[in-house]
């Protein structure tokens, strides 16, 4: 019987054994940090500690955040100005040995770098590897790499994994348009996917008119998702696993060896965690950034990572802005480990008379009225989040051929959909087809900033 793990020692290992492991990790890689970065040597110092003064994971839950992408845009803009390259005054290796750069998107402004050594891109291939495994995925299959190839760490990074795994990518990214992607799709039968989640969608709408066949024709298993909100909402994946006839996996990145990867099963059960052996996941309070209790088998919180065993310039208390729940009760498909779901961005929070609501959950509200709406849709901000003065206002397009009476009684469906769901009544706005701006091969856009 083929094995079910790409590395079944590292990924079943008992939560004791584990944790074991993890510890003393840490203690090596936090004498490491130390050592060899004035940053983290001055966050150290600031707070009267050294590393030696932490004697367990309680002691370090304790520690205060030292990282996040406001301090890492500014460090990176330090070291630029005076060092001459961009990884900020974190770096740990030299200059000298970083083997790769790569970057984060920058749809929330200025990019961060991210460097990689030798080494790491070592560990984050294997991470990936854990992850398509769990996919399904096999040396010897193809890949259609569709996300854009840039310097994204969704762009290149997974291509160097593909051939670590001893599989091959078809790097046509989504910049070449879904015209293309459609045409690569048919004359080479690739078995897994590598997307945003909402390119997928617009494959499956444009296949037949670009394409000439329905999506589920093109012969793809495997849809790995990443980037975006879509693969974790019901209504998305549903639709994806429809248009395909393919499953759906929702997944992270590898970066500091962060790597999970949601299972098959019908409902969605949240992201498997597939390294724990090369990162600690903590979560936070998002106000007080203190740690949330887990004693019960999980929480919800801000992410904060920790990379154990990265060079360049790894994480190390960083907090990450996302809201996530994390949990160690079983899975229903029987793999072990922690899982987590993301509810949102802690930026994206927005505050409707004191509820609380993320644009993803809208969005999955949303997404569960196509076709009559096509999937497209803004939350309009007049001013600065979390708070906004009620009414929440929306802009959603209807679907082709939703007119009249029908359109009216669609605005109110969704209106009540909303609220009964999410408890945030919005004023909606349904606008024709087409009329949002949007990019299918970059992330959604959720939200419209009318004050800017």
């Amino acid at each position: 019987m083929e094995r079910q793990y790409w590395n079944e020692t590292a990924e079943t290992m008992p939560r004791e054994e584990l944790r074991k492991l993890q510890w003393e990790k840490l203690k090596k890689q936090m004498r490491y940090i130390y050592n060899s970065s004035s940053y983290f040597k001055t966050r150290f110092d600031d707070i009267g500690t050294h590393p030696d003064d932490i004697r367990n994971m309680e002691a370090f839950r304790e520690l205060p955040i030292f990282m996040n992408k406001i301090l890492d845009r500014e460090s990176q803009e330090q070291t630029r100005e005076k060092e001459g390259h961009p990884f900020g005054e974190y770096l740990c290796a030299s200059p000298q040995e970083v083997r790769a750069i790569h970057s984060t998107s920058g749809t929330t402004g200025q990019p961060v770098f991210e460097a990689f050594s030798k080494h790491d891109i070592q560990v984050q291939n294997e991470v990936l590897a854990r992850t398509y495994w769990r996919a399904g995925l096999r040396p010897g299959d193809y890949v259609l790499h569709v996300t854009g190839l840039s310097m994204w760490l969704a762009g290149i990074v997974p291509l160097r994994a593909y051939e670590y795994m001893g599989m091959a990518g078809i790097p046509i990214g989504a910049e070449s348009g879904v015209s293309r992607v459609l045409d690569f799709a048919k004359l080479i039968k690739a078995k897994g996917m590598f997307c945003i989640p909402s390119f997928a969608d617009y494959m499956i709408r444009k296949a037949p008119e670009v394409a000439g066949v329905e999506a589920r024709e093109l012969g793809i298993e495997t849809i790995i998702a990443v980037g975006e909100p879509g693969a974790g909402i019901p209504e998305t994946r549903k639709r994806l696993m429809d248009g395909f006839n393919a499953k759906v996996f929702d997944s992270t990145g590898g970066i500091w060896g962060f790597g999970g990867i949601s299972c098959d099963q019908d409902e969605y059960q949240g992201i498997h965690l597939v390294c724990e052996d090369y990162h600690y996941l903590d979560i936070v309070d998002p106000e007080t950034k203190k740690p949330i209790d887990m004693s019960g088998g999980g929480g919800i919180g801000e992410l904060v990572h920790t990379a154990l065993e990265w060079e360049a310039a790894p994480s190390f208390r960083y907090a990450l802005g996302d809201i996530i729940e994390l949990t160690t009760e079983p899975c229903s498909c029987g793999r072990p480990g922690m899982r987590m779901r993301f509810k949102g961005r802690a930026d994206d929070l927005i505050i409707v008379k004191g509820v609380n609501v993320f644009p993803a959950a809208i969005k999955g509200v949303v997404d569960s009225f196509i076709p009559k709406v096509t999937g497209e849709m803004r939350i309009v901000l007049n001013a600065p989040p979390p708070r906004v003065e009620p009414p929440l206002r929306m802009k959603v397009e209807y679907g082709p051929g939703v007119e009249g009476e029908a359109r009216e009684a669609l605005r109110l469906d969704l209106e009540q959909a909303i609220s009964a769901r999410l408890r945030v009544r919005p004023a909606i706005e349904l606008v024709p087809p087409n009329t949002l701006p949007k990019d299918p091969s970059k992330k959604a856009i959720l939200i419209e900033k009318s004050y800017e």
